[in-house]
């Protein structure tokens, strides 16, 4: 094939202005599991309206490598549930199935609302904590439907208010079923000069209030920060959880805002004092609203030499003595904290150590569950026994350490489902994820599974033929030039499925590899993008993985 007739070809398809193929509605051989939970990851797990049970929320089906993301409901022994609104949600979650979910929000009056993190490479980056940040935001009806109308109002306020490269830090959804969001743009040089936004949406989709967090941290004579959480009160304000230094430098972990977003001095004056003292240091990565005004975290306090893992602050900034501080066995981390019914607080212990000390295997059951005054749930801890512990990988070989538990969800039956790496519970063999009845002790017989139950969808196959060539059994290469000297080369090949299709394509950036790029499909719609973002792309008989031509 010349390469002047696949640049014409180019040329003729960017003028046409045909419409972008969607990658998501391309198929794979990647997209439908064929072992039950088999490299999925759960992400979320909230309560599902009557009828069902909850609502998984998960990465799971990975495309060459990449996350996808969906939504599907589930009964309390984690069987699909296949009513029509349950599998309405499912099918309409589907389109975001190529992006990573990042959080998932039930709505009070009904619904849901999703975040995504974009898998385009191109997409805006930025911190937020402990999670990642999101480009793009769902809210799904109670039907199960996508409230476009409203999704669309929020992207819109985002673009105007924050900016065309703005991300979620963190999203929220408040008694009242109104959407709060804190957003930012990149910080290209880590200085914390960038906006940081926090936006209100009525449950129509409305803005309703949009206030730059970063004036807010400036009256209060703090600097530097890091937004981790915010977590909305009964009263209408916000808690907001974070780093935010001030000029000794001392970091204050939270802050109160009152209903009207005003910083609330009861409680922010006190703090800010009791730790600029320097009599103590607190850290806390997780907040939840507590009773009275009061708001429960999950951390490091040290005190002298007094540590504490999980705290709980008064209304007034200070800690509450009602509330019995828990030190976490070892001093490892806690990374999830989930707020059950009555006041109970359930904590993931995710550092249990890989190997046993001489002194004998860790006594750390994974999962700790307390009581309104912060006391240790003795009735839980007994049902669960020994705990959780590592999944091996093989014969000889160390524990998995890294994200032994990645989510735990507390449901309002007192319930508990936990996913992560490991494979045994108090000495039985076991497949995440888990649920645990109100007792700590396993629910036998549920064991979720992610197969998906929509019916096939009409999706254009691997195709023999690209937009831009016909299988001739050789392979051929598109380089696309961007301004500042940066080219994608496209290559196609024609042999083999190294990259999980045949025919496949992959992507060449520099050095001696290329990415998987997905099937042929997947490279023609990245060529169109690419075009439509104003790269020159034409056909080239150069390899770029054949080092004899460098």
């Amino acid at each position: 094939m010349a390469s002047r007739n696949a640049g014409a070809a180019l040329l003729m398809l960017a003028l046409s202005g045909a419409a972008f193929a969607e990658e998501e509605e391309i198929w794979s051989p990647y997209d439908r599991f064929h072992a039950p939970n088999e490299d999925c990851e759960l992400v979320a797990l909230v309560p599902a309206p009557k009828g069902a049970w909850g609502v998984v929320g998960h990465t799971c089906n990975r495309l060459n490598g990449e996350p996808v993301g969906s939504l599907v409901v589930i009964d309390a022994l984690g069987r699909r549930d296949t009513s029509p609104v349950s599998v309405a949600l499912e099918a309409a979650s589907d389109r975001d199935r190529m992006k990573e979910l990042v959080q998932l929000l039930p709505v009070p009056s009904g619904g849901y609302i999703a975040t995504y993190h974009s898998r385009d490479e191109k997409a805006p980056e930025g911190d937020s904590g402990p999670a990642s940040i999101a480009h793009v935001l769902v809210r799904h009806t109670v039907k199960g439907a996508r409230a476009e109308a409203f999704n669309q109002k929020v992207q819109q306020a985002l673009l105007q208010k924050v900016g065309a490269s703005s991300f979620i830090i963190t999203a929220e959804v408040d008694a009242k079923s109104r959407l709060i969001v804190a957003a930012s743009t990149p910080d290209r040089n880590d200085r914390k000069e960038a906006p940081l936004w926090l936006l209100r949406f009525t449950p129509d989709g409305a803005l309703e209030r949009a206030q730059r967090f970063d004036s807010t941290l400036k009256e209060l004579g703090l600097g530097w920060y890091v937004l981790n959480q915010v977590r909305a009160r009964p009263d209408g304000g916000l808690f907001v959880s974070g780093r935010f230094e001030t000029e000794e430098p001392q970091d204050v972990p939270v802050l109160a805002l009152d209903a009207q977003w005003k910083p609330e001095a009861r409680f922010n004056r006190p703090l800010i004092s009791w730790l600029t003292g320097g009599k103590a240091d607190l850290e806390l990565s997780l907040i939840a609203p507590g009773p009275g005004g009061s708001v429960i975290g999950a951390g490091e306090l040290v005190q002298g030499e007094v540590r504490s893992h999980v705290v709980r602050l008064t209304s007034g900034g200070r800690l509450d003595p009602a509330f019995k501080p828990f030190r976490q066995e070892g001093g490892s981390s806690v990374p999830r904290m989930w707020m059950g019914p009555g006041g109970t607080v359930v904590l993931a212990q995710d550092t249990l150590p890989a190997v046993d000390s001489p002194e004998g295997p860790s006594r750390a059951p994974g999962l700790v569950r307390l009581k309104a005054d912060g006391s240790v749930d003795a009735r839980f801890q007994a049902g669960l026994g020994a705990g959780l512990r590592y999944r091996k990988l093989a014969a000889k070989e160390a524990p998995e350490s890294e994200g032994f538990l990645q989510m735990v969800a507390v449901m309002p039956d007192g319930s508990v489902v936990v996913d992560g790496r490991f494979n045994e519970l108090a000495g039985q063999k076991v497949t995440p994820p888990l649920r645990l009845a109100a007792n700590g002790t396993r629910v036998a017989d549920f064991q979720a599974r992610f197969e998906t139950v929509l019916p096939p969808k009409k999706q254009v196959p691997n195709a023999t033929t690209s937009a831009f060539f016909k299988a001739d059994g050789q392979s051929h290469f598109i380089a696309c030039s961007r301004k500042g000297g940066v080219t994608e080369t496209f290559i196609y090949w024609m042999q083999g499925n190294a990259w999980g299709h045949t025919p496949s394509c992959a992507i060449h950036l520099g050095g001696s590899g290329a990415s998987p790029g997905g099937a042929w499909q997947h490279c023609d719609a990245r060529i169109r993008k690419a075009q439509a973002e104003g790269a020159d792309c034409v056909e080239t008989k150069h390899d770029p993985m054949d080092t004899r031509q460098r």
